[in-house]
């Protein structure tokens, strides 16, 4: 039987289609990234029929939620012409659930804080960096170097500057290493030190 009323144009609703098992964890509920949610749907159907129909016909079944009600909302009758044209309206329709991609800019935002070791810090940063897919290789150093306290640690990445991020995080590990192990060697001598003059 084909409805009286539906956002579907007369020749989807016309075509015959295959009975289709769709997988529960397909469904959507308008909260999460649309454009993954059609990217799962599409690699579960290109496993049916290549039929723009069954695609169509099926989609509003994995809906659940209030995403039914949106996708449908002031889509007039007849207007939906295929796959792409519905795949299009329902990325417009859940565009607020776009994950925003972040951007090196971003990265000026993180400082060092005043009890946070360098090591936290350029762990911290490293893990921030490593979520922008467009890193801007030269913005980063100079986020990295910016966030830094005034120290040390700042002074020598001035005085040994990098051209891409993974160099200047290096440059950072390898310094702060060689601070720990500096420490390390003052405490053993002062120690040693210290034992000597109780034995005497």
């Amino acid at each position: 039987m084909v409805p009286t009323s539906s956002p579907f144009q007369s020749w989807i609703l016309e075509e015959p289609v295959p009975t289709v098992k769709i997988p529960a964890h397909i469904t959507y509920d308008g909260t999460s990234e649309p454009k993954d949610r059609i990217a799962s749907y599409e690699r579960h159907m290109y496993l049916n029929l290549r039929s723009e129909a069954t695609w169509c016909k099926y989609f509003p079944t994995t809906l659940k939620g209030v995403a039914p009600v949106r996708i449908t909302k002031g889509v007039k009758e007849g207007l939906i012409t295929g796959w792409k044209d519905l795949s299009n309206k329902f990325k417009s329709k859940f565009s607020t659930a776009n994950r925003r991609e972040k951007t090196t800019a971003e990265l000026m935002g993180l400082q060092q804080g005043e009890d946070e070791s360098l090591q936290d810090y350029l762990t911290r940063f490293s893990n921030e960096s490593s979520k922008i897919t467009s890193l801007d290789q030269g913005l980063a150093v100079f986020a990295l170097r910016n966030g830094l306290q005034a120290g040390k640690s700042l002074d020598f990445m001035v005085m040994h500057p990098s051209q891409t991020l993974e160099e200047a995080l290096n440059a950072s590990d390898k310094y702060n290493r060689a601070e720990e192990w500096n420490k390390t060697m003052i405490q053993s001598k002062s120690q040693s030190q210290s034992e000597a003059g109780k034995a005497k």
